[in-house]
């Protein structure tokens, strides 16, 4: 009669032990799949962020391009400054001793 009870016993915590392994299994693969998924979208997330930024950085450049060029320049200052050849002056200096 011991050896029924004990062996129900052992049975018993055989079956818990294997219930109990499965769901922490099943908790930790669920748990990694899921920051697994999360990290690719975060991934995903970056990735477009670095596109749109490089599209802006390229478009800030190509304007510092074209504010920077001579053309720009020209256009802007041909309403305020009057291209003039420059005249030769003669300056006499005369040291008194």
């Amino acid at each position: 009669m011991i050896k029924k009870q004990n062996n129900n016993f052992i049975n018993f915590m055989l079956y818990f032990s294997s219930i109990l392994g499965i769901t922490f299994f099943l908790l930790i693969y669920l748990t990694l799949k899921n920051e697994y998924k999360n990290n690719q979208n975060e991934i995903s997330d970056l990735k477009k962020q670095k596109i749109s930024n490089t599209i802006i950085v390229k478009e800030l450049q190509s304007k510092k391009d074209y504010l920077l060029s001579e053309y720009h320049i020209v256009n802007k200052l041909s309403n305020k400054m009057v291209a003039v050849t420059p005249e030769t002056l003669i300056v006499n200096m005369s040291i008194e001793q």
